[in-house]
């Protein structure tokens, strides 16, 4: 549970990052290169964000493995 709650404290934080780097209104980049950092920043954020979504997964698929072992009931026979 520890794993799945770490997972999605990131994925918060990475969110908060991507909305953070989002302008308001009508950004002004100040030329192609200005446009390039930001989009290579957003794109940074945006990767950041999808590998917490697989961490996420990753650590949901481990607790319902160890539940499953847990409640899973030998055939009586």
């Amino acid at each position: 549970m520890a794993h799945i709650l770490e997972a999605h404290r990131h994925i918060s934080t990475q969110m908060a990052v991507v909305a953070g780097e989002l302008p308001d209104s009508h950004p002004e980049f100040a030329g192609l290169e200005m446009l390039q950092k930001r989009a290579l920043q957003l794109t940074q954020n945006v990767t950041a964000y999808l590998n917490s979504l697989a961490d996420l997964e990753e650590a949901i698929a481990m607790q319902t493995e160890i539940l499953m072992k847990e409640i899973q009931v030998p055939d009586e026979e």
